[in-house]
């Protein structure tokens, strides 16, 4: 499954200079950017953002990706997960229909309750919100963003043919238009933001194609069938692992014709190869699911979506690929004239200002997931379903996340539905929505192995279980615009991405607004966002049970231990249990008995015990026993300013963070009056910490 199935389409620099046929052009750019997916010109906007000089090559005439090209709503479980290029997109959306919220009924308030067991994860895609839009309005929102930018150029209707290699290291881009139109990109660094990691492919990179098979980290992987209704395994589940490529499909925009519209909007012939049986199967009711009366087709098992026949597409070639997505627009109008003749939904039809130079159909088909390639580090199901290693509904941490998704498992079918009498949507499908919480991408996920000056963030290294969350728009649209913001800093710094400082990355990152760590409670619009998300990633800021920060609440001499001892790097240092109402199954207790061991807790005014027992007594102090709990902590206590900075000024005078290295003895700090003595927010005492680690000033 990780072996190229396809000749390499690398071309060195001296062939390409000795070439009988030269390109037209030749043009040098900080970043180039391959497919205007949504992670494609969230990469774009990314290095942009940092002044670099970038190139957008986009196929289509169009940009977004899916988003512009039938994906009309968030695929996402909550608001309070979107972040960076995406969140300005769902802002803009809801700016460009703020005149119809109070005229029209399609905007009206939802009353819709969560569909998870957290009480609070729905999708999040209400209209007046900015959850839902047409595609044209989605192209032109993107091309404003872009437009904003005077170093970022877009070549439309382009696309890539070869790879310009220097040893291990993708210098270029060779690419052209259907006119023959030949255009090598330099760069120091490529991004592939293709859906089928195309560049990736051709330069080298090991990939994966199909259906691991199962394993204690993947209880959903091979082959399966499952019933959603009730979250159950049907016979036939037997995890073998296969090439079995999930349904891709032509996502219609329809339109909802008023009843004296004519019939203009009427199919007036079959597409090839019309069969109605085929949609006995199929359901669809067109009701409006975008503004302005419009709905997007999406259905499947049966209906505007096929399977099996794009099990090829992955590895096929720009010729191949088109054939095939003449078949899926065949299927998806097929189903469009069943519709309209065999249902008598004489109201539904294509929109006329929807893709008008290409039928009113969309440019491109949903492929949901193709290659995905090996990166330094790959996801699985237990990065993104949090009941197999992670904590409640919270899944492991990864401290170098350059973005959070927040969607269920939702894998589709690899074969047609032919057994009606069983309940599940055939083999792969599953939708896990209770074991949806939102996660961390790490940025090796991006970083191919063995290959430089390349950064893929759409086909990126993940399992095919951990792949059906992460591949949203919402997610891709970050996890590109973290991949621009490498690839920039990588090119001004002269080094290969995978040797980028992440914190270096992160830093930037959150400076854009991109969310590394998820709280249901932590807007991006904070002042303190940047220090929580930064500490949030070093395991100093964490969430409860139910994943809030709190961050307006009073930070306890507990929680101070916690940051501290995760934001300054403590080695876990437990000599006793020092305090009755600390013990040893509190939350906090290592962190707290490190912190008394180096003798950060003198800042509270714990002071050694040792002193009081004067010197070396053999009547007293030559036996085995050990005492324990000398008094109380008060863990819950407010923690003022100058505590803190009291216990960060015994810290920095250590030499390492061990027991018995201290540097001169630094006295506890009283609680001076005015603004020191006031106790701390958990919001505020991240902001103190962060700008101690970053500037050196508590």
């Amino acid at each position: 499954m990780n072996a190229l199935k396809c000749p390499l389409k690398t071309v060195s620099l001296a062939a390409l200079l000795l070439a009988a046929n030269l390109a037209l052009g030749d043009e040098t750019f900080d970043v180039v950017v391959i497919g205007g997916s949504s992670g494609g010109i969230g990469a774009a906007l990314g290095a942009a953002r940092l002044d670099a000089r970038v190139a957008l090559v986009e196929d289509t005439p169009v940009l977004g990706g899916m988003l512009a090209n039938g994906i009309s709503n968030i695929d996402c479980y909550s608001y309070e997960s979107l972040s960076g290029a995406f969140e300005e997109f769902r802002r803009a959306v809801q700016k460009h229909y703020a005149p119809l919220v109070e005229k029209d009924p399609f905007f009206k308030p939802w009353k819709k309750a969560p569909n998870h067991m957290d009480g609070r994860s729905f999708q999040a895609n209400e209209p007046r919100l900015g959850g839902r839009w047409e595609p044209h309005v989605a192209d032109a929102i993107w091309k404003a963003m872009a437009a904003k930018h005077p170093k970022l150029k877009v070549f439309y209707r382009r696309f890539a043919t070869e790879v310009l290699k220097n040893g291990n290291r993708v210098v270029g881009v060779v690419t052209a238009t259907e006119k023959g139109e030949r255009l090598v990109l330099r760069a120091p660094v490529i991004v592939d933001a293709t859906h089928e990691a195309d560049i990736a492919a051709w330069a080298g990179v090991p990939y994966r194609v199909g259906r691991e098979a199962r394993s204690p980290l993947e209880p959903h992987a091979g082959q399966v069938f499952f019933f959603n209704n009730t979250g159950e395994f049907l016979p036939g589940s037997n995890g073998r692992q296969d090439r079995a490529v999930p349904s891709y499909g032509l996502r219609l925009c329809i339109q909802n014709y008023p009843a004296d519209a004519g019939d203009a909007h009427i199919l007036k012939t079959p597409p090839p190869g019309y069969n109605p049986k085929k949609f006995t199967h199929a359901s669809y009711g067109g009701q409006p699911s975008m503004p302005n009366k419009k709905s997007e087709m999406n259905v499947n098992p049966v209906g505007n979506e096929l399977q099996q026949i794009n099990w090829v597409w992955p590895e096929a070639t720009r010729v191949e690929r088109k054939r095939l997505y003449e078949t899926y627009k065949n299927n998806a109008l097929a189903y469009l004239y069943y519709l309209q003749h065999e249902k008598k939904f004489t109201h539904l039809g294509l929109p006329k200002d929807e893709f008008a130079d290409n039928g009113n159909v969309p440019y491109r088909i949903f492929v949901r997931e193709a290659r995905r390639i090996q990166g330094e580090a790959t996801m699985t199901e237990a990065d993104v379903n949090p009941f197999i290693l992670g904590r409640g509904l919270e899944p492991p941490s990864q401290p170098t996340s350059v973005g959070i998704g927040h969607y269920p498992i939702d894998a589709k079918p690899v074969r047609p539905k032919t057994d009606v009498t069983k309940p599940d949507k055939g083999d792969g499908d599953f939708f896990l929505v209770n074991v949806a919480a939102a996660f961390q991408v790490p940025y090796g996920a991006m970083v191919p192995v063995g290959v430089d000056g390349l950064l893929v963030p759409v086909a990126l290294s993940a399992t095919h279980v951990a792949f059906s969350s992460v591949r949203m728009d919402p997610t891709w649209t970050v996890l590109g615009q973290a991949a621009g913001i490498a690839a920039a800093m990588s090119a001004k710094r002269g080094i290969a991405p995978r040797a980028l400082p992440v914190d270096a990355l992160q830093g930037e990152l959150v400076k854009q607004k991109v969310k590394l760590a998820f709280f249901w409670d932590v807007d991006a619009d904070r002042s303190d966002f940047e220090a929580i998300q930064l500490l949030a990633v070093r395991g100093a800021a964490r969430a409860n049970a139910e994943r809030c920060f709190r961050p307006d609440d009073p930070l306890t001499r507990a929680e101070a231990a916690v940051m501290l001892y995760h934001a300054f790097g403590f080695w876990p240092s437990v000599s006793n249990a020092h305090f009755t109402d600390v013990p040893w199954s509190h939350t906090a207790f290592r962190e707290i008995e490190t912190l008394f061991d180096n003798g950060v807790l003198r800042a509270l005014g714990v002071e050694p015990r040792w002193p009081a027992a004067g010197g070396y007594n053999a009547g007293k102090h030559a036996g085995f026993t050990q005492k324990h709990q000398f008094g109380a902590f008060e863990p819950d206590k407010p923690v003022t300013v100058a505590e803190l900075c009291g216990m960060i000024r015994i810290i920095e005078s250590r030499t390492v963070s061990s027991p018995g290295l201290a540097g001169p003895q630094i006295p506890a700090l009283a609680a001076s009056a005015g603004g020191e003595a006031k106790p701390l927010t958990r919001g505020e005492a991240c902001r103190v910490v962060w700008e101690k680690l970053v500037v050196g000033k508590p």
